[in-house]
């Protein structure tokens, strides 16, 4: 259903993130990720010669997240394309300290704290925190096959749908659903 007919407007910012999984040959996964935004008119800025024109990425960045089938981080690389200042670039080398940390509930406080604010970018953490769910969602056929054989599914209890009490968790893995505790007990 698309969404209700807004008034009229105009263009003023326009920003795209997209990711792509691959599975390697060498049983690692791959997860390709782009953050692009541009202004539908110039733009201020110095450091780019004084104006970024109409149209032009004001910023075009890319990483590459690799993972194995547990979610570790083998391997971070990251380009800056487009970028406003020339500090910008500096900040590449800065996010291989996620190389070693698992993706899974609290990875986002975890790569802040491998990367100060200071020395990385923020559009850079925003982009791997949403390849790290593009991972996540990668390499759910391995997890689905350890579900398989009996291993706690990753996700129970990390959001409404996964309520280890919930519906969709009583149908779909009966062996990790738990009756509601309503606290009547006792």
């Amino acid at each position: 259903m698309p969404l209700p007919v807004p008034a009229e407007r105009e263009e003023v910012y326009f920003r795209h993130t997209a990711c792509t999984g691959y599975r390697r040959s060498d049983g690692l996964w791959d997860i390709d990720a782009r953050f692009v935004d541009r202004r539908p008119f110039d733009y201020p800025c110095f450091d780019r010669g004084g104006m970024v024109p109409a149209g032009e990425a004001f910023h075009d960045l890319q990483l590459r997240l690799t993972v194995d089938d547990d979610l570790v981080v083998r391997g971070l690389d990251v380009k800056l394309d487009k970028f406003p200042y020339k500090q910008c670039p500096c900040a590449e080398a800065a996010f291989k300290a996620v190389v070693g940390l698992k993706i899974c509930a609290g990875f986002s406080k975890e790569v802040h704290r491998a990367i100060p604010a200071k020395s990385g970018c923020a559009h850079l953490f925003g982009l791997l925190v949403e390849a790290a769910g593009a991972a996540f969602q990668a390499v759910s056929q391995v997890r689905l096959m350890k579900y398989c054989r009996g291993i706690k599914p990753d996700p129970l209890d990390s959001c409404v749908a996964w309520d280890s009490s919930g519906e969709m968790v009583k149908r779909q893995w009966p062996d990790w659903y738990k009756e509601q505790d309503d606290g009547t007990a006792g």
